[in-house]
């Protein structure tokens, strides 16, 4: 089996998710995680998540010796503009690992080893294509593929020196992967959940099932993660290997975090199972919340991020998004 382990930077206090999402990797048994981080609250780790308590100066000048030109790391979130190069500042700490990955802590991981099986590791060099959850094959070629410098796009310099801001992990890495012909995976197997859409609603997955969107809840049933989803008055069920909150305004209120916890999530918040009974009127009413609470809740939580780019942005999406699921009525 080929070895994984994701790196996880994280500066500042550590959200208030994050039992859960150690809890959801440690039923991930033959993946591992390492954190940097300077949160040395008491949480219950995992044997497969290993935690590095550093300051945030440290690693700033760990990536800073990493390049031959000047680069800008003004705040904590600049770290994840380097998420491509990972591989190569925390070198020496991944040399024993097959697969090197980045990922972010507001999700909740289901089966990873179902979904990335030996297959797909022994196929792609690049497992994924967003920067919640994207992996890399360990070695000196791929870990510096990111320094590919594909004509007329933005590249690795303009966006470590600070002259742009640009999704690089995301966008850049797949113009460089197109650019050199490299064949990645990028089967949407994960829930990405769009951050302003008040019920759940999946980005990324075909326009052919946006109908799947409508009335939906998940379930975490002892490290799977399954949506519920109605259609055509029947209950319908698929497995993800994680779901990624995206900035939702969630209430954590699960108490149980052993391996065999069973939580149910709605649109707001995520609790214990409790033998609920999942009837299609159940969760026809509870896949939807008061759409001006939950916009308020967004904003108030995304308050410091909001720009007036980012609301005009987001609204055209929400446009599109609601034409789309009239045409598939």
């Amino acid at each position: 089996m080929q070895s994984i382990c994701y790196i996880v930077p994280y500066f500042g206090k550590l959200p208030k998710n994050f039992q859960l999402w150690l809890n959801s990797c440690s039923t991930n048994k033959t993946v591992n995680w390492m954190i940097f981080t300077n949160d040395k609250s008491d949480y219950n780790y995992p044997q497969n998540v290993k935690v590095n308590y550093c300051e945030f100066e440290e690693i700033k000048m760990k990536i800073i010796n990493n390049f031959d030109f000047e680069v800008k790391i003004d705040s904590y979130w600049n770290l994840s503009l380097f998420k491509p190069a990972y591989g190569e500042i925390f070198k020496e700490y991944i040399k024993e690992y097959d697969f090197w990955g980045h990922c972010d802590v507001d999700v909740l991981w289901g089966d990873i080893r179902k979904f990335l099986n030996e297959d797909v590791l022994k196929k792609f060099d690049k497992i994924g294509y967003q920067g919640h959850s994207t992996l890399y094959r360990n070695n000196k070629e791929v870990n510096s593929r990111y320094k590919t410098i594909v004509p007329n796009e933005i590249n690795y310099i303009d966006v470590f020196s600070g002259k742009i801001k640009y999704s690089f992990d995301e966008n850049g890495m797949e113009k460089i992967y197109n650019f050199l012909n490299i064949e990645y995976y990028k089967e949407p197997i994960f829930a990405h959940l769009r951050k302003f859409e008040y019920n759940f609603s999946l980005a990324h997955m075909p326009i052919e099932e946006e109908y799947k969107n409508k009335h939906q809840i998940f379930i975490w049933d002892s490290g799977k993660l399954y949506r519920k989803y109605l259609y055509n008055k029947k209950i319908y069920t698929e497995e993800f290997m994680y779901i990624h909150f995206f900035c939702r305004p969630m209430s954590y209120k699960a108490k149980n975090f052993n391996e065999n916890a069973k939580y149910i999530i709605f649109p707001d918040q995520l609790v214990d199972f409790n033998n609920i009974q999942l009837t299609y009127n159940y969760i026809y009413r509870k896949s939807k919340k008061s759409r001006i609470k939950f916009l308020v809740k967004t904003f108030y939580l995304n308050r410091k991020k909001i720009t007036i780019k980012k609301l005009v942005f987001n609204f055209k999406r929400l446009i599109i998004n609601k034409l789309k699921n009239r045409r598939n009525k």
